[in-house]
């Protein structure tokens, strides 16, 4: 009696589908949970951050005698703007102030004239938490605003600190004057990352105040 011979068992289509559609639920579980760690990773490190240039403007107050603050930090208000390309003066007028970089060509240079400021976070301001120009060298030759983990400016304003320092010159005048309220959220100031939430530039609808409290890292 010849042996039998047996051919192996390929396997059928059904079997290869399923197979198949186990693969890509895998795969899509992976890249789901891969996207939430980056974005906690982000979230986390633009929190780190607005503590760190928190910190950079108590010093600056420490020796200026107040928060840096201009016309145009005066001017954006967190409570009505979302879009971050917005914020790019401001965020840039931050670093000047917060790194002495005068000229804002990415680096102090103790021999300039006039002579440059003080840098209040001298190890903070590295060219990947800047935007502008690089050299191939990877060093900044100018900046542009302050960079969030998302690619986009951080904010930052002054302009509820503008509305108290004008309520003190009011009420000193009148007594009966009243505190102005939902302006900024800070008497001091407001500094934040939309977190790679941008509204919509045309209308420039911020969204509900639920979406900024759940969705943007900020020090309010």
């Amino acid at each position: 009696m010849l042996p039998s011979t047996r051919h192996p068992r390929a396997f059928t289509l059904i079997e290869m589908l399923v197979v198949m559609a186990v693969i890509a639920i895998l795969a899509a579980l992976i890249l789901s949970i891969n996207g939430l760690v980056q974005s906690k990773a982000a979230r986390t490190r633009a929190d780190v951050e607005i503590r760190a240039l928190s910190a950079g403007c108590d010093s600056y107050k420490a020796d200026n005698g107040s928060f840096p603050q201009n016309a145009e930090t005066d001017k954006l208000d967190p409570r009505s703007n979302g879009i971050s390309s917005s914020y790019e003066i401001a965020s840039k007028f931050l670093y000047v102030e917060l790194s002495g970089d005068t000229n804002a060509n990415g680096r102090n240079e103790p021999g300039a004239s006039p002579p440059e400021g003080k840098n209040y976070l001298p190890d903070f301001f590295t060219p990947q938490r800047l935007s502008g120009t690089q050299a191939t060298s990877g060093a900044m030759t100018s900046v542009t605003y302050i960079k969030d983990p998302y690619g986009n400016s951080y904010g930052y304003s002054t302009k509820g600190a503008a509305a108290e320092q004008q309520y003190r010159i009011d009420v000193s005048k009148d007594s009966t004057k009243q505190r102005p309220a939902g302006v900024g959220y800070n008497p001091s100031f407001d500094l934040w990352s939309t977190a790679g939430k941008n509204v919509d530039p045309v209308t420039g609808d911020l969204g509900t105040a639920k979406d900024i409290t759940n969705t943007w890292v900020k020090n309010w």
